[in-house]
């Protein structure tokens, strides 16, 4: 491996880095607009500007490889000038917004004219810069050309990641801007991450234009629940509305690298609307009345003792592949406990390729999850949904699914009347569904975003989910609900105060989990034991 010297400091770097790249192994920031990682280089912005001995002329470190012996000055008069140069030509145009920008708190150029910048400026008014009109790349993208520094991120991203190619540039100088190829919308479904990539405020998310600003939010790093891919993300929550203002993509290198898609970037609003579950409810007089927690539980487990006494055989257990390991675990340990065979998930298995290497056509995050925790699945969801429909069952326990979507439109009728039949359906859900609405019971769940716990994601990668916020009124974590179900039938063996501790239960059970905790899971995730 060659070595260097970057401010005076000797490094052994892996051949092929650039000096961006290598001056980060030592600490050493070099500050950069249009050079990502995962993208071609350019040179173009050339604020990453360093002195390399030997040549006589300022270099840019995106472009500059490392090489044996090569000296390296980020620190020395002439590369601080060329820096500062660079940050006050890129000012010339750029508006003086930063109090209404929405990307201030977290902009590379704010920060970079900080600690770059001349801290000046030759220019004696506003008047003199040039503005032009913004307008939409998209349904959900709003692009300001006034603010655009022409790093062509968002370009390079759509030719060479996505290779859908929509977006480009026209006219020269100031009035180069960012266009869309004409009959090219930028619709693709990771369209969303050019957003990310700018590191100026020129491309907005329509959804949190003019909200509030970033350093009022809470961010909590925990993975996408919308696909089997298990995408690394970061939810911001803004505490003052109690609300989740907006998701992006956390870079894990073996599960989504620097992306995610738009329906994990969008899809929490479902959380959010008035459909929310806040409160136990007890059935009455056809009616739904409110209850407490400990009520509804105790209703519950008397209910299902007279049955159980009965025929364990008709009850069944189904549970959401949304839950996690954790919860899942639960599920089947109440239905081992209870002597009940029936337990069951929509969990499916596909093959082929993802779209994008990111969009798995498998729509639920632990899908791997429910096969590890011995729930049956494929043909075993069939099979309770034609038990319902053949009144053989009594008693059914619905966790985090919609019956009504697992039949086809010309049965939710026959469905529907199968369930009213039922002696006993309770239902745990962050949602109204059509389920709850026939429900004898109905235990407020947590949804992906308002608990602890981990998924087993498509590759075996297990990896933390976390709680981004409380979930609304008295509702609780789904496997809060379920360790309270079970201490009411036997207090020490489901006596849980955290999910860590179920984990740890977990491997010492499952041979492919063994020996794995929260710890050894860490921020990037932990591939299970084959």
């Amino acid at each position: 491996m060659p070595r260097l010297t970057i401010d005076g400091i000797e490094i052994e770097v892996e051949e092929g880095l650039n000096l961006i790249q290598a001056a980060a192994k030592v600490g050493i920031e070099i500050p950069h607009f249009c050079y990502h990682p995962a993208l071609s280089i350019v040179a173009q912005c050339r604020q990453c500007l360093v002195e390399v001995e030997g040549v006589p002329k300022v270099m840019p470190a995106c472009n500059t490889f490392v090489r044996e012996g090569l000296v390296v000055k980020t620190n020395s008069e002439r590369a601080i000038k060329a820096r500062r140069a660079t940050v006050e030509f890129t000012l010339i145009n750029h508006p003086l917004d930063c109090p209404i920008c929405d990307k201030g708190g977290e902009c590379p150029l704010q920060l970079t004219t900080f600690k770059h910048g001349p801290g000046y400026s030759r220019f004696d008014g506003p008047e003199e810069k040039k503005v032009r009109r913004k307008y939409y790349l998209s349904d959900k993208i709003i692009y300001d050309p006034n603010r655009c520094i022409m790093c062509t991120r968002c370009v390079r991203f759509t030719h060479e990641v996505t290779k859908t190619g929509e977006l480009g540039y026209d006219n020269r100088g100031f009035r180069k801007r960012i266009v869309i190829f004409p009959g090219k919308p930028l619709n693709n479904e990771l369209a969303g991450n050019v957003i990310d990539l700018c590191p100026v405020g020129a491309l907005l998310d329509k959804y949190t234009l003019h909200e509030e600003r970033v350093w009022y939010w809470k961010f909590t790093d925990t993975v996408c629940p919308l696909c089997s891919n298990g995408c690394n993300i970061t939810v911001g929550v803004d505490p003052r509305k109690g609300r989740i203002a907006r998701i992006r993509p956390k870079i894990n290198p073996d599960v989504n690298q620097y992306w995610i898609c738009d329906r994990g970037r969008y899809g929490f609003r479902e959380i959010q609307n008035e459909n929310r579950i806040r409160e136990p409810f007890i059935r009455e007089d056809e009616t739904l009345r409110v209850a407490t927690l400990d009520e509804a539980i105790d209703a519950f487990v008397s209910k299902a003792n007279k049955l159980r006494n009965d025929s364990s055989q008709q009850i069944a257990f189904i549970a959401s592949p949304v839950l996690t390991n954790e919860e899942l675990y639960l599920v089947k340990k109440l239905a081992d406990f209870l002597d009940i065979s029936h337990v069951f998930s929509n969990a499916i298995e596909w093959s082929g390729e993802k779209k994008f290497g990111l969009i798995s056509p498998d729509p639920f995050p632990n899908s791997s999850g429910v096969r590890d925790m011995g729930l049956a699945t494929d043909s075993g969801i069939k099979h309770i949904i034609e038990l319902i429909l053949e009144d053989k069952l009594k008693a059914l326990y619905v966790i985090g699914e919609d019956l009504f979507k697992l039949v086809r439109d010309e049965e939710r009728e026959k469905l529907s009347k199968a369930l009213s039949r039922l002696t006993l359906l309770t239902v745990q859900d962050f949602k109204f569904t059509e389920t709850v609405k026939l429900a004898h019971i109905v235990l407020p769940g947590a949804s992906p975003y308002e608990k602890d716990g981990t998924f087993t994601n498509d590759q075996g990668r297990i990896q933390r989910v976390k709680a981004a916020m409380p979930p609304p009124g008295n509702a609780r974590p789904d496997w809060e609900i379920l360790a309270l179900i079970g201490q009411r039938f036997d207090q020490r063996s489901f006596n849980y105060t955290h999910p860590s501790q179920i984990m740890l239960e977990i491997s010492d059970r499952f041979p492919a989990y063994k020996g794995i905790n929260y710890d050894k899971i860490g921020i990037l995730g932990i591939k299970k034991l084959q």
